[in-house]
C-alpha cells in the first residue's frame, strides 16, 4: 500500500468548489489546511468577463480566486458549511460554491526540492 493509497479508491470522497473574490483563496485555503476530513486543498486566481462588465470598446475584467477542495463524503457538508460562511458567499455578488462526487483523486504535493 502506497503512501497516497487514502486518496485514491476505498472512501468516498467529495470535490467543493468555490469562486470567491480575488485575494480571499489563500486565508481560505490556510482556514482549511488543518480541517478533519480535508484531503487535498488548492486554489488559483482566475478572470473573466461577463455581460455586465463590457461597455462600450471598453472591456472590464472580473477576477476571482477558485478553491479545489478534495474532502471525505462524510465530512463534506459540515466543510461545505465552514467554507460557505468563512468566504461570506451568503451575501450578494461576493461567489458560489458547489459540490460535486468524485470517483478518485490524488492529493498536490510540493516537490521535495522546493523552496517554499
Amino acid at each position: 500500500m502506497t503512501a497516497l493509497a487514502h486518496i485514491g479508491r476505498g472512501i468516498e470522497k467529495k470535490l467543493i468548489t468555490a469562486i470567491v473574490q480575488a485575494g480571499n483563496g489563500r486565508t481560505l485555503v490556510n482556514a482549511l489546511a488543518e480541517a478533519s476530513g480535508v484531503l487535498s486543498i488548492s486554489h488559483h486566481h482566475a478572470r473573466g468577463v461577463g455581460r455586465r462588465r463590457v461597455r462600450a470598446n471598453q472591456m472590464l475584467f472580473a477576477e476571482k480566486d477558485v478553491l479545489l477542495v478534495l474532502v471525505e463524503a462524510a465530512e463534506a457538508d459540515a466543510l461545505f458549511r465552514r467554507l460557505f460562511d468563512a468566504a461570506g458567499i451568503g451575501e450578494a455578488s461576493v461567489g458560489m460554491i458547489f459540490m460535486e462526487s468524485v470517483a478518485r483523486g490524488h492529493p498536490m504535493l510540493p516537490f521535495g526540492d522546493a523552496d517554499w
